[in-house]
């Protein structure tokens, strides 16, 4: 996390200089690059919805790769202490799944790797290797919860990460329309999804 600067630096703008200021970019732009995409999001663009000056946003982000990896890595920990409050809560493994995907499913916004494909050739190596990292620690947050169950013998053994990455995959369609809508609510897809995971893993009983 970026400190409170304690002195001007040479040429910055007016009125910039604040960690409310950075944080208030840093959430209009996480909220413009989650809802647009990378191509239509410009500092320019990001500056007017805060109401401040462009070089007011160039003062804490250099260019669209710096801001959108901040960004992004800004979002994830949210998703991850989100979802860490419930997986890692009370009841049933079944319950808690259902409401890690309730949350989650209740963000509609631009598809993930969509989104990382469109803004992988403006950004650099490290970056692209920072935000996957983020990534990957909600992934591994809620397969030690799911390899957990498995030790525990309440579900089926098998790769708990792997398990991870097939339920947050499904969980994707909450931006399909034909499967979001007036005829069926996020938490009716909710508890499908969850069931038809569940009906992978729930141990046979003889």
């Amino acid at each position: 996390m970026i400190d409170e600067p304690t002195k001007r630096k040479p040429g910055r703008p007016k009125g910039t200089g604040t960690i409310q200021t950075m944080q208030q970019i840093l959430r209009t732009a996480a909220y413009l690059f989650m809802e647009q995409g990378f191509e239509k999001v410009s500092l320019e663009s990001v500056a007017k919805a805060c109401g401040v000056t462009k070089a007011s946003v160039y003062y804490y982000y250099e260019n669209k790769s710096v801001l959108f990896t901040a960004c992004l890595q800004f979002v994830l920990k949210m998703a991850y202490d989100q979802t860490a409050k419930f997986i890692e809560g009370p009841g049933t493994l079944k319950e808690r799944l259902y409401e890690v995907a309730v949350r989650h499913m209740k963000n509609a916004h631009v598809e993930f790797e969509t989104m990382m494909r469109e803004a992988s050739s403006g950004l650099s190596e490290e970056q692209v290797n920072d935000i996957r990292a983020s990534e990957n620690a909600l992934h591994e947050l809620i397969g030690r919860e799911l390899q957990k169950e498995m030790d525990a013998g309440n579900i089926n053994k098998g790769d708990s990460l792997l398990l991870a990455h097939v339920f947050t995959a499904m969980l994707t369609v909450r931006n399909r329309k034909e499967i979001i809508n007036a005829d069926k609510s996020v938490e009716q897809a909710a508890s499908e999804i969850v069931d038809i995971l569940w009906a992978g893993i729930e141990p046979h009983k003889n």
